[in-house]
């Protein structure tokens, strides 16, 4: 996606993708959120929404969306036919099969004057791993794209549920399962004591799971790129990996000659669909422990950093796996030096990535993030997430600044199978993937 817009020509819409996007949180008063869905091939604009921010999702078809000329050419076919000037920050973009399924959304953020009293940071998901074994209007679809955004906003500080607003993004074939689907929304925020906004459905008719997500916070958050320093630890929270349960099972689902090469190699199905069920849990269950960790390390609104006592920044890990630490390094405009790698059902990861059954076992569920602290900071950090249930370890350290590239001390290509983003990952500057 990046590669792709940086080749767009002049648009009013300027898109910066990034993990999240952040409005101030003003006192007693909530933004308005305005919704619009287009093609993606033909978009017609009939009146353009006077807003100057907005969040995104893209539907592309799996030709263009995986070549990045094409996909920028996709893009700037989208984009050529607004005229109102429109800043957005945080997009998320899925692939189809479909042609017909493609589309792209805006949803049109405006705040209202008056006290600034913090935060409210946004993000956007869409369901892109899940139980396939599970009938298209299962709960489990909705319940993934709502916990994926939420799983965002705690790892940005903001830990309690009263204070989120979810406007789920959805489509079926038919009005039948389209009723399932929002009763199964109804469950899952009345759950969590979640509020939600149903927008209705994208009208598009092919199944869709995904959600725009917003949160509030009094602290500051804590992505302070630009103030990471030499010498500071990077923890991740839980280990790498989890999301290769999910791809080996399926695996094995489809061909059952993908099991017997399992257990020639000493990997029990059992295993793996125990492994599988864990990572389902995961995707589709919010844990709100880790926004109450995160905010306890940051400072007040409009407070300064200390880096003796918060958190300096954090990175989502999800399917990037290691890549993530690329983007960290960008971000941070650093070079991290990563001296462990823990990765779950290592022996596992191995196999599979030797036998080319994955291109990246290190891809994660929800809990696996980064975090970039001075050190007793960071040890303090490590205390808290273990009493959740967390198992953080330090991987590594903020070696230098000024160049942005990732070294591993160990050999990270048994868990990844393109030795070529390997090589764009360890090269200055580093390459997102």
């Amino acid at each position: 996606m990046k590669s792709a817009l940086a080749d767009t020509k002049r648009s009013s819409i300027k898109i910066s993708p990034s993990w999240f996007d952040s409005f101030y949180h003003i006192d007693g008063k909530m933004p308005e959120l305005t919704r619009r869905v287009y093609s993606l091939t033909n978009p017609v604009v009939d009146k353009e929404v006077e807003v100057k921010r907005a969040l995104a999702i893209f539907r592309v078809h799996t030709g263009a969306g995986e070549y990045a000329p094409l996909l920028s050419e996709s893009l700037q076919n989208f984009l050529k036919v607004f005229s109102t000037k429109v800043s957005v920050s945080c997009v998320s973009a899925v692939l189809t099969e479909h042609p017909e399924a493609q589309f792209g959304m805006l949803d049109y953020i405006e705040l209202h004057r008056g006290d600034k009293v913090g935060y409210m940071p946004c993000v956007t998901s869409a369901t892109q791993v899940t139980d396939v074994t599970r009938a298209p209007d299962a709960d489990v679809h909705s319940n993934i794209a709502m916990t994926s955004a939420i799983e965002l906003l705690n790892l940005l500080g903001c830990g309690m549920p009263s204070s989120f607003r979810l406007f789920p993004v959805y489509d079926a074939p038919s009005e039948e399962i389209l009723d399932r689907i929002r009763s199964n929304l109804d469950v899952f925020t009345s759950r969590y004591n979640l509020a939600m906004e149903d927008y209705s459905s994208l009208k598009i008719g092919k199944l869709f799971y995904g959600t725009t997500a917003m949160a509030s916070t009094t602290k500051e958050m804590p992505t302070r790129y630009d103030q990471i320093e030499q010498g500071m630890e990077i923890i991740v929270t839980n280990k790498f990996g989890g999301l290769l349960a999910l791809n080996l099972y399926t695996l094995g689902r489809m061909d059952s000659e993908n099991i017997i090469k399992y257990e020639q190699n000493e990997v029990s199905f059992a295993s793996i669909s125990e492994a599988r069920d864990e990572a389902i849990k995961n995707l589709s269950e919010p844990h709100f422990a880790l926004g109450k960790i995160i905010t306890k390390y940051c400072p007040d609104f409009g407070a300064p950093f200390d880096k003796n006592a918060h958190i300096m920044a954090v990175h989502p890990v999800g399917s990037q796996g290691v890549f993530a630490l690329g983007s960290l390094a960008e971000l941070a405009n650093s070079h991290l030096l990563v001296n462990e790698l823990p990765v779950r059902n290592e022996e596992i990861a191995r196999f599979a990535t030797k036998e080319f059954l994955v291109e990246n076992a290190t891809a994660s569920v929800n809990g696996c993030h980064l975090i970039v602290a001075a050190r007793d900071v960071a040890s303090l950090v490590i205390e808290d997430l273990k009493k959740h249930n967390f198992a953080p370890e330090r991987i590594g350290v903020v070696a230098k600044k000024g160049a942005a590239s990732v070294a591993f001390a160990k050999d990270i290509s048994q868990f990844v199978a393109s030795k070529a983003k390997l090589a764009r990952l360890t090269t200055s500057p580093a390459t997102l993937q």
